[in-house]
């Protein structure tokens, strides 16, 4: 084995003794596995590697990236959430040479929160705050970033405890309490309203936050902007528009109906024809049970007078969902394709049983599983 090969084969054993004996016997500290891969200083910066890393450096590696397209050893510390081994690159320099090919360090932090998410990711990121990191050119504002890249409300505390304006904007007008509130992150948009966002800030459309949530039904998000002063105005004719009578009566209506009423619409929203459902033929069967103790209950002239869906489609639901559901071919679940209507129907039956009509449920079921289920299908359906 050469030298090289040998500092190498000792880097990725994580065995320091052996890094200072290939360092010792002629090693160069810039070698790499192949043309292909970052420097040895690169994969033990990745790893966490604080005393071979420390070897490297004092062996004179270099702090720059091998090449314009790999990760600088301090990117690659950054990206893992190694935090003394980052504190060891830029004390040694590494903030100075740090390329800005692949984006800024700090953006390279901020996303870190969210893919390899770590209490040493937001240190990190406290970290090179206070150094003042800042943005790379051409780059949106950090607190943008972090909205758009749907990170943790902690990670957007510490950029607004570090100065960030938590009335930013984005290159193209967009204010960040509106990015937040279009993507249904209702948490960003919390720690932005606590940290004095503007609930009734508008975009270039004179469109505010409230009224971005109400045409998309992020009810969590509109009832955030509500509680911190959103002006109603404007949102209630986006909630009328789109036909949200519960959000009618949130803004304070008290009569509402299906009345045709024309807006400018700013999203185009699904409408699925078919759903295939996961889960284990056990669940599925007490699903069926639910339709069929609701179908049985109502009767056939109530059950189409309040649901609306007809009664020989909810007989028919409650069967499949005992007797169809098939192990899927590659997966261990069990799985049914339903249509929109016999998902609605399903949908009814649960809403029936847990508020309207108070039946003797079979063994194992209680109002409190219907109540559940009906609360996670309702959350995916949004």
């Amino acid at each position: 084995m050469d030298r090289d090969a040998e500092l190498v084969a000792a880097v990725q054993a994580a065995d320091p003794a052996a890094v200072v004996k290939a360092l010792a016997d002629g090693a160069a500290p810039d070698s790499a596995a192949s043309p292909y891969t970052g420097t040895v200083l690169s994969e033990a910066a990745s790893a966490g590697h604080l005393e071979i890393a420390w070897l490297l450096v004092d062996a004179g590696a270099s702090l720059r990236a091998r090449r314009p397209q790999y990760e600088s050893p301090l990117r690659s510390a950054v990206r893992n959430g190694h935090l003394d081994v980052v504190r060891l690159l830029v004390d040694r320099g590494a903030l100075e040479v740090e390329g800005a090919d692949r984006g800024s360090l700090l953006a390279a932090a901020i996303a870190a929160t969210r893919h390899r998410p770590q209490p040493a990711a937001l240190e990190i990121l406290r970290y090179l705050l206070d150094l003042g990191a800042g943005a790379g050119h051409g780059e949106e504002a950090p607190i943008v970033q972090a909205v758009l890249d749907s990170v943790a409300p902690a990670a957007i505390r510490i950029l607004l405890s570090h100065g960030a304006d938590p009335n930013s904007r984005r290159s193209d007008g967009t204010p960040t309490l509106i990015l937040a509130a279009r993507r249904g992150d209702h948490a960003a948009v919390d720690v932005l309203l606590t940290a004095g966002a503007d609930p009734n800030v508008v975009d270039g459309n004179g469109h505010t936050a409230l009224m971005h949530a109400i045409e998309r039904d992020e009810r969590a998000v509109s009832h955030a902007l509500l509680l911190a002063g959103a002006d109603p105005v404007g949102a209630l004719e986006i909630a009328r528009g789109w036909q949200r009578q519960g959000v009618q009566f949130e803004l304070g209506e008290v009569s509402v109906g299906l009345d045709d009423v024309p807006i400018a619409r700013t999203a185009v929203r699904l409408h699925p024809t078919g759903y295939e459902l996961r889960g284990d033929p056990a669940e599925f069967r007490r699903w069926g049970q639910v339709v069929a103790c609701a179908v049985e209950e109502l009767g056939e002239n109530e059950w189409d007078a309040r649901t609306g869906s007809p009664y020989a489609l909810a007989q028919t639901v409650a069967r499949r969902l005992v007797d169809e559901p098939a192990k899927a071919p590659r997966a261990s679940w069990h799985r049914i394709e339903l249509t929109d209507a016999e998902l609605y129907t399903v949908r009814r039956a649960f809403v029936e049983l847990a508020y309207a009509v108070r039946v003797t449920l079979p063994d194992g079921l209680g109002q409190e599983y219907v109540h559940d289920a009906l609360d996670e299908l309702n959350a995916q359906l949004r």
